[in-house]
């Protein structure tokens, strides 16, 4: 666990309410709340807007598919706002 500022990290063993720091090695996406096993919070949904632009990708080989698609599923679990549709 790191308190982030600016470009820097610092170790830390311990934050609080309304800290900001970075986990590393757990799997999660933005939005998640944690916390105590014993309390059962839930915080409200976020408004994530419609796109705005749209693009088409793809990869380089169909020997690269696997990797690809892991990376946009990554991309999509880390920013609400990216949006993936296959066609």
């Amino acid at each position: 666990m790191v308190r982030m500022h600016s470009a820097d990290m610092l170790d830390i063993s311990e934050c609080g309410a309304g800290d900001i720091f970075a986990l590393f090695g757990v799997d999660c996406a933005s939005g998640e709340t944690f916390c105590d096993i014993n309390e059962n919070y839930q915080m409200s949904e976020m408004h994530v807007p419609e796109p705005v632009m749209s693009l088409t990708i793809k990869p380089k080989s169909t020997d690269d598919l696997d990797s690809f698609l892991k990376a946009l599923n990554r991309f999509q679990r880390e920013d609400p706002t990216f949006t993936v549709n296959i066609n």
